[in-house]
């Protein structure tokens, strides 16, 4: 949230905006809706892609938390613009698209009817979305009124940008922070195999707290104790379920890793297999 809204701040964007990832996602990077949209803004794959966030097997920008708050604030500028301002109609537009807020406002206009946000024909998901952020809002700026007790959040940032310094398991990070594993994935949901494959450098978001110590252990380490996992060249005859009992690995969690719908592979194909060192 502090840094959501500091980037606000930043783009001169309204800071009650810090609150729509409340709505869309409940701030979870790892949401999917039914309808394919992720991340704590929930971009659709196409409007992401619009936006420049790169979507692959091993990498959804859509969850990555600097790179989609990001063009989610390119996309609120845009479509505050194309509405002249109007922030209702720009926040339907985000979660209905602006085409379909044009043409809403187009037949009210043929009709003789007034083109504010609460006159228009809208989806009902549309017509609750922007009041749920005013209510939202409301609740925020005066709790007492409603009987609330709101936790403070500490303005200052919980995380910090380390270099992966090329191909490195998520797994050797949360080790080396004295973190769990679970806390450094929810930093970095893009990495949607819990690693980074790519070589030379890769922003990993860590606690902020850790952040000096990791880039001195990380600067040390050797390629060989950076990954947890192995690529299993598939040979003729071989089986999944036979590959999952020689490394010791679940079946399920093999398909899983490697983006598998059934057990079916293919001589010649590689496997990403997750093993355990010492």
């Amino acid at each position: 949230f502090p840094f959501v809204s500091s980037q606000l701040e930043k783009h001169e964007l309204p800071l009650e905006l810090a609150y729509l990832p409340f709505i869309e996602s409940g701030y979870n990077p790892g949401a999917t809706s039914p309808s394919g949209a992720a991340g704590i803004w929930q971009f659709m794959p196409g409007t992401g892609k619009m936006y420049g966030l790169k979507q692959d097997w091993w990498y959804d920008g859509r969850r990555d938390i600097i790179a989609s708050t990001t063009a989610a604030m390119d996309h609120l500028d845009k479509l505050q613009q194309e509405f002249d301002g109007d922030w209702l109609l720009a926040l339907a537009a985000y979660n209905a698209g602006p085409t379909r807020v044009q043409r809403a406002i187009q037949r009210n206009r043929s009709n003789g009817k007034l083109v504010d946000f609460w006159h228009l024909q809208l989806p009902e998901e549309t017509r609750d979305y922007v009041p749920k952020l005013l209510a939202l809002r409301t609740l925020i700026m005066t709790p007492a009124i409603y009987g609330l007790t709101l936790q403070p959040v500490a303005d200052k940032p919980y995380f910090s940008v380390i270099d992966s310094g090329g191909a490195l398991d998520l797994a050797v990070v949360a080790r080396l922070a004295g973190v769990s594993v679970d806390e450094i994935r929810r930093l970095n949901p893009a990495l949607t195999r819990q690693t980074v494959q790519r070589t030379g450098s890769y922003r990993l978001l860590v606690p902020a707290s850790h952040a000096a110590a990791l880039r001195t252990q990380l600067a040390g380490l050797a390629a060989q104790q950076r990954l947890h996992w192995v690529r299993h060249s598939i040979n003729a005859g071989d089986t999944l379920s036979g590959i999952a009992q020689r490394y010791r690995i679940g079946t399920a969690r093999l398909r899983q890793f490697n983006g598998l719908s059934d057990s079916r592979i293919m001589a010649g194909d590689l496997l990403i297999v997750p093993v355990a060192r010492g």
